[in-house]
């Protein structure tokens, strides 16, 4: 294969305008079949879908335009940088597509600056082509572009952030950092879990800066956008609650954090259940769905589905049917007067954290580690219908196949990208992200939903292109020389 061929197949990574079509074109593909196939919701005038808390996102904005109060407040205010300012001068709808669009933009320029920082921290041309390649060939991501959601944006946001952090180490330009800070801070506003990304990037450059025998005071530059900016949101809580509260309140939506369902979730994250309410497949739906004044309505089906080892002194499958029918009764029973009602709340409250509890005592093997064990399994590998594409099988199963491929050269590019780690050099931080967004997603916060995985994808990808890069430096060196060569 000539040098000619390579260049006209891969020309230099400089070339913008090339590079940013591409990504452009291939992200409006996969946004316009997710628009025309998908099964989301939508409102009237509005060309993308919604998520059932897409309204925790959008309804505190349109609160503030009305009523001068940014309520409901479980949402940090990350999404409104862009929906409160298309809300005053557009209709919901128009502001909405005009969000979408710009989800798509932003992704597409993600796809490109990815690339660019791989090149950068790497110094290889073939890194670039191929992360480039990987993941503008894949939906797992961009299927979140036209949905009011805030994977999207916390993807983009992350990978800006990272592309101005590397940037800094090469020329050494105080505005990279303030830059990198910016976007991490948008990032911690829109999934306030990515904030520990502060001081992982904060003592990554202290230690790099040391070992340049720099000075170590632009380090703390990072941090200047988020002390500001949380500074300002810390002010506004305790104005409001008179207490503390540097990112979110709760963990919980609200309807959740007072009742039963709270008790509920915990129960089944105990042993490693789904949670999903409204996937009929989840194991908490055998108790019954999530959604407001239809709890209990889960399956007919009298059965337990649950393993028989997650069983204690406490309760056993009978036990969980009485429960389960204590729950039906409670939520469905329009006899019930409000006290009788509370009461039955409460004694469902109490039996969910004895067995949670009872668990967690007797059943340690299973609460610490069987537990992680399936969430880190359903996170990874149960792609969730939320991130499907809705087209017909056979391009399903494709896109399914190729996730996995992509999934598992990733997994072995992180244990190539191990001693990198260790070494806490710059390079360190590409598997440091997926790492950290698993663990934290599956065991400090025992959460298995796949779509968690987003904004961690990107950084697989590069992961899955450095052991393919690995690969062709063993089998084919001499193609290698050639990409290498192709900005020369």
């Amino acid at each position: 294969m000539g040098k000619g061929f390579i260049t006209l197949l891969f020309p230099a990574t400089s070339k913008w305008p090339y590079w940013l079509s591409l990504a452009f074109i291939s992200r409006l593909i996969f946004f316009l079949l997710v628009i025309h196939f998908s099964q989301y919701n939508h409102f009237p005038g509005f060309w993308g879908g919604l998520r059932g808390d897409s309204e925790g996102y959008m309804l505190p904005f349109e609160n503030l335009i009305k009523t001068g109060s940014y309520t409901p407040d479980y949402r940090m205010p990350g999404f409104g940088v862009l929906y409160y300012p298309l809300l005053l001068v557009f209709s919901k709808a128009t502001a909405c597509n005009i969000l979408i669009i710009i989800q798509l933009l932003l992704s597409s320029l993600s796809v490109y600056v990815l690339a660019l920082t791989v090149k950068k921290i790497f110094k290889s041309n073939t890194l670039f082509y191929l992360t480039f390649l990987i993941y503008t060939t894949s939906i797992f991501s961009s299927i979140q572009d036209p949905v009011l959601i805030s994977e999207s944006l916390t993807t983009s946001t992350l990978i800006l952030s990272i592309h101005f952090f590397a940037r800094y180490f090469d020329k050494y330009e105080i505005k990279e950092l303030i830059f990198s800070g910016s976007f991490l801070t948008w990032t911690t506003f829109l999934r306030p879990i990515f904030s520990p990304l502060f001081l992982i990037l904060f003592v990554l450059a202290v230690i790099v800066l040391m070992r340049s025998k720099r000075k170590m005071f632009p380090a703390f530059l990072l941090l200047l956008p988020i002390a500001i900016i949380d500074g300002a949101w810390i002010v506004r809580n305790y104005i409001n609650y008179k207490k503390i509260a540097p990112l979110t309140k709760t963990v919980y939506f609200p309807w959740i954090e007072n009742t039963h369902l709270k008790s509920m979730i915990e129960f089944t994250q105990s042993w490693g259940g789904a949670i999903w309410f409204v996937d009929p497949k989840a194991e908490i739906s055998w108790f019954g769905n999530g959604k407001p004044c239809t709890f209990g309505s889960g399956s007919k089906n009298d059965s337990v589905p649950f393993p028989g080892y997650i069983y204690t002194s406490q309760f056993n499958a009978d036990s969980l049917k009485t429960l389960k029918n204590l729950i039906t009764r409670m939520t469905t029973d329009s006899c019930l007067s409000t006290l009788q009602k509370s009461d039955y709340q409460r004694t469902v409250i109490e039996k969910f954290n004895r067995y949670t509890l009872s668990e967690k005592k007797e059943n340690p093997y299973v609460f610490y580690i069987k537990s992680n064990e399936k969430r880190l399994n359903a996170l990874l590998f149960s792609i969730h219908p939320v991130t499907k594409l809705y087209i017909n099988n056979t391009i399903s199963k494709f896109y399914n196949a190729y996730y996995y491929i992509i999934l598992s050269f990733g997994f072995l590019g992180i244990l190539l990208m191990l001693p990198l780690i260790f070494k806490l050099y710059l390079n360190c931080i590409i598997p440091a992200i997926p790492v950290f967004t698993i663990l934290i997603h599956a065991v400090v916060i025992r959460e298995n939903e796949n779509r968690y995985l987003i904004p961690a994808y990107p950084f697989i990808v590069i992961c899955a292109g450095y052991c393919l890069y690995w690969l062709l430096n063993k089998f084919s060196p001499s193609l290698v020389n050639k990409l290498e060569a192709t900005d020369l």
